[in-house]
């Protein structure tokens, strides 16, 4: 009996150079968040905050009041609780700004989960990375 030889080996597979291209669900996804982003930002607020226009305290509408880290707590532990939507102030942990609608499912150890209205998707945010909240105005009121 001869020695036994080892089957040939097939070359690895070559793996495309670049990022793949975005397939058409992706792109839909996409579509979908800026236009979620879009009507965020034409939703009317109840904002107790703004002085009469003129004075310094008013704002520019569609910026966010900043609230301490107990007023952010508590209002989206009370989001949480009646199921009401908040639209947030948000840094990423790459430094960005930014806001969306979320809906607070669940506050614990210093994390928030809740729906991500922008997203479309369940996400969990850090408690210190929320700059501001602000409770959307109660739809279909008047």
């Amino acid at each position: 009996g001869g020695a036994r030889r080892t089957p040939p080996r097939t070359p690895p597979t070559p793996v495309p150079e670049g990022p793949p291209t975005p397939d058409a669900t992706l792109l839909g996804a996409a579509v979908r968040a800026i236009r979620a982003g879009d009507t965020a930002a034409t939703v009317p607020r109840k904002d107790p905050t703004a002085g009469p226009p003129g004075t310094p305290e008013s704002r520019p509408s569609g910026t966010l009041p900043r609230t301490t880290s107990a007023e952010t707590l508590a209002t989206v532990q009370a989001a949480a609780m009646t199921g009401s939507s908040l639209w947030i102030g948000y840094v990423t942990a790459e430094g960005s700004a930014s806001q969306r609608v979320i809906a607070p499912v669940r506050v614990e150890g210093g994390f928030v989960t809740a729906y991500d209205h922008t997203a479309d998707e369940v996400r969990t945010y850090p408690l210190h990375r929320i700059t501001g909240v602000a409770e959307l105005a109660e739809e279909g009121e008047g």
